[in-house]
């Protein structure tokens, strides 16, 4: 028996620890979401949702095209989720507006709209902007304000810095951390009192140089009234380069739910799950799997993948593209977290990736699409495009 599995017999979550669910505006999901709190299996319950407009005057974290959008009041949306006890976070984590946040016109205009999520009892709100952070502590200081993964906190410094500057209430940890359960316990004995939180789906690379130009590119494709339609380049190149190196599925920080109770052993109080881009079907069985802290199958369907060779590529290639999706088979990677736990790998020891073998030596769970040739010539095909000039990316 593999150590982690020996330790998740003998550990129970704490409380007030569970996970943090993206959302998509469909009303009903949220009644499902509740059903998962209900259901026997359930170790660990959904605290809470966290949504943003599909297009708004300050923009969020995922391209508005990709994402979906209200059809009712805002206040609906939280009054339901509270009647299934589960809280409401909204998104101010557009990481750029142009240094319209010292605009007073658009201070104005984010003011009423500050004044309306306050009115819809919104819970709390993530902010990436450091202006606008201290704003909204000024404009309203029960409001709870988090860190955003964009503000890429990854040492004790850097975060000390955050909470002295703007007084955030919860830590939102950089995404490359979700295995570095020392660097987390580090964290949580340095600010005991302020709930850490730790993203485990996401399928970035481990050490993007691109994630800040991303983000860039994010917001200003999610802000309303902007005239922005430029390729997602980031997502060409990282397509790219996942499909030419498909270790990467392995080496990208993300966990199992079978290893998720090692994050509240470490001290964080929330696991964040990506995904707003997402049906409802698939946020429920993302849901379902965390909870349940068990799931049997593919977990790289469960990993949110911008970048990856999902979604299809047939709008940009002006054709129907036959599928080509990686698998990980979740049941035989039991024991391959055991030495992050222990602190032994050079990537939890800030010495980077690509050194110990460790991801290659596991790679016999990953099956690997037999077209992977074609869709690396056709994605090759959109890249040359784009640096022509002329290519379209979703």
């Amino acid at each position: 028996m593999s150590e982690s599995k020996a330790a998740e017999r003998q550990y129970a979550v704490p409380p007030g620890c569970g996970i943090k669910m993206p959302y998509n505006w469909d009303f009903d999901l949220l009644a499902q979401l509740g059903e998962v709190n209900r259901d026997p299996r359930t170790k660990y319950p959904i605290h809470e949702v966290y949504a943003a407009r599909k297009f708004s005057i300050l923009g969020s974290g995922r391209t508005g095209s990709t994402t979906y959008d209200m059809t009712r009041p805002i206040e609906e949306y939280v009054a339901e989720a509270h009647r299934h006890g589960i809280r409401f976070e909204y998104l101010w984590n557009a990481i750029t507006i142009g240094g319209k946040e010292w605009d007073t016109g658009f201070l104005d205009q984010l003011y009423e709209e500050a004044k309306t999520l306050v009115a819809a009892g919104v819970d709390g709100l993530t902010i990436t902007n450091p202006l606008l952070c201290l704003k909204m502590k000024s404009w309203f200081p029960q409001m709870q304000v988090s860190s955003s993964v964009n503000n890429h906190l990854d040492t004790v410094e850097r975060i000390q810095q955050a909470v002295d500057y703007l007084g955030i209430d919860r830590l939102m940890l950089d995404n490359r951390h979700a295995r570095n359960f020392g660097f987390i316990a580090e964290v949580h004995q340095a600010f005991p009192d302020l709930p850490i939180i730790v993203l485990v789906n996401e399928a970035c690379l481990p050490d993007c140089v691109l994630q800040a130009y991303h983000q860039e590119h994010t917001a200003n494709a999610s802000r309303s009234n902007n005239d922005y339609h430029a390729p997602d380049l980031c997502r060409i190149l990282c397509t790219q380069r996942k499909m030419q190196q498909p270790v990467y599925t392995l080496k990208a920080p993300w966990l199992r739910p079978e290893d998720v109770h090692h994050l509240f052993a470490a001290g964080a109080s929330l696991i964040k799950l990506a995904g707003r881009t997402e049906r409802s079907e698939w946020v429920v069985k993302l849901a379902q799997a965390y909870a349940f802290g068990h799931y049997e199958g593919d977990i790289w369907e469960l990993i949110e993948k911008p970048g990856s060779v999902r979604p299809e590529w047939d709008e940009v290639m002006k054709k129907k593209v036959e599928h080509g999706r990686f698998k990980v088979d979740n049941q035989q990677l039991e024991g391959f977290i055991d030495p992050f736990l222990k602190g032994q790998l050079p990537c939890v020891q800030g010495k980077g990736c690509g050194t110990c073998q460790w991801c290659e030596r596991w790679m016999g769970a990953v099956t690997i699409p037999e077209n992977l040739d074609e869709r690396i010539e056709e994605v090759g095909a959109i890249l040359d495009e784009a640096k022509k000039g002329k290519g379209k990316a979703p």
